[in-house]
């Protein structure tokens, strides 16, 4: 979700290129829940020959031929004395996979935040700075190709950082590499995009012209970041290429947008997964992401849209983003269900922007007892982990949604899903409001140490 005054602090930063890159609280990501519009019946009849009405933007093809990307597998990277108190450590010992954190522009200046990211996670998702409000803007800029010209002003900033710390640091395990999201999604894309002539005071454009501007979107976001010249070339490992589509209430399809509004179908998540694998490399994980993903009809309809996916030849999905926007009544019997259940129709699982809201009627008093309950709930969802990577279920990373309690979305309240109603105090992530880790930090790298060693 969008933080107040967002774009003001982003033009604040960008006059500070010369600083080190560090992150900042992330607000939360999930959109409003579908609470109106009925469904209307899937018009597939219309969308036979929408390939070839998509024109000059399928015409230009997938990008050329890259080199291949060798993946390693993060259970053979090497590690040191400095690294085995890490997170980033622990999951790739534990289950093989990335520890990620939630990275926004707000805070470049912070060193503090800094060095946590740096000594802690290889994985890194942008808060708000790759999504399609920031690429597109306020108002359109039309090219000679009548398509909008994307703007990577933004993002780059941030990528030229990691990349210049990544070319520092030798060990492919501390590498931080990026989680790109996301490709599409009802909320924080601009309303013009889906009108006529880009105007919002005229109709919605019909479905072939949708599908070309989103093909054209997603080719020029590919080009940019995986081109033959792009200077960040292999930086991003995977893309949530759909964010939220499905509702809370039935598993079915959500009305409240823009997207639905101009389909009146699943027919454009199906469509956002081809063109991403007409244009993404083999080697980045293609996702679909979504929050309350631990429901059991919820869950249910994001596996029946997967398979909707898999099912066109031309598409390509390889994993499930479960938010993880958890709180104290977290199940580890329901959270295993939903993974068993995904790994059955893709071939990977991250949980992707990982929080725990506080315990109800929690007032801030006690704050070593909900610490306490912080870290075993985060431990059962551990072990939990742990026990699918037993069974041969494919977790491949998790991605905290911030850093550290005082800059976390939950803090204020707000009507998205996943998010805090703002009638509590919220301790949410594995380090406090002045950086120290906590209990729950513990909890995930060395559980027989719950507090923190002696400075």
């Amino acid at each position: 979700m969008k933080r107040d005054g967002r774009m003001k602090q982003m033009v604040t930063v960008l006059a500070m290129a010369g600083m080190a890159f560090a992150v900042a609280g992330c607000s939360g990501d999930s959109g409003t829940r579908n609470d109106s519009a009925q469904t209307a019946e899937t018009a597939d009849a219309q969308m036979s020959g929408t390939t070839e009405a998509a024109g000059e933007a399928q015409e230009q093809g997938a990008l050329p031929e890259q080199e291949t990307v060798t993946v390693q597998d993060p259970q053979e990277w090497e590690w040191d004395a400095q690294d085995k108190e890490t997170l980033r450590y622990a999951f790739a010992e534990a289950f093989g996979g990335r520890a990620g954190v939630c990275v926004p522009m707000a805070a470049l200046s912070d060193g503090e935040r800094m060095a946590i990211v740096k000594e802690q996670f290889n994985s890194v998702t942008m808060e708000n700075e790759m999504k399609p409000d920031t690429l597109l803007g306020n108002k359109p800029v039309i090219g000679e190709d009548g398509f909008p010209v994307l703007s990577f002003t933004v993002p780059d900033m941030m990528l030229k950082e990691i990349k210049a710390y990544n070319d520092t640091e030798g060990r492919d395990g501390r590498k931080i590499m990026v989680r790109g999201h996301v490709l599409v999604w009802h909320s924080q894309t601009p309303e013009w995009f889906f009108h006529e002539e880009y105007n919002v005071d005229k109709p919605y454009v019909d479905k072939q012209t949708m599908l070309a501007r989103m093909e054209n979107y997603i080719r020029q976001v590919m080009e940019h970041y995986e081109g033959e010249d792009s200077e960040y070339k292999g930086m991003i490992y995977a893309w949530d290429v759909v964010n939220e589509a499905v509702n809370d209430t039935d598993g079915g399809m959500r009305t409240d947008s823009s997207w639905f509004r101009v389909f009146y179908s699943f027919d454009y998540v199906e469509w956002a997964f081809v063109y991403a694998n007409r244009y993404a490399p083999a080697h980045i994980r293609l996702f679909y992401n979504d929050y309350n993903d631990i429901h059991p009809k919820k869950s249910d309809g994001i596996c029946k849209l997967i398979e909707q996916i898999k099912s066109n030849p031309e598409a390509r999905i390889d994993g499930m983003g479960m938010q993880g926007h958890y709180d104290m009544n977290f199940s580890d019997v329901l959270f295993k269900q939903s993974v068993r259940k995904y790994a059955a129709v893709v071939d990977e699982i991250q949980i992707t922007e990982l929080d725990l809201k506080a315990s109800t009627g929690f007032d801030g008093t006690d704050m070593e007892e909900e610490y306490q309950k912080q870290a075993d709930v985060y431990k059962s969802l551990y072990d939990a982990v742990k026990s699918l990577k037993q069974e041969g279920v494919p977790i491949t990373a998790i991605v905290f949604w911030g850093t550290d309690d005082r800059h976390s979305w939950l803090q204020s309240a707000n009507a998205a899903g996943g998010s805090a109603d703002g009638t509590r105090v919220q301790c949410p992530l594995l380090f406090d409001k002045d950086y120290e880790k906590k209990p729950a930090f513990w909890a995930f790298v060395d559980d027989s140490k719950p507090e923190p060693a002696a400075e």
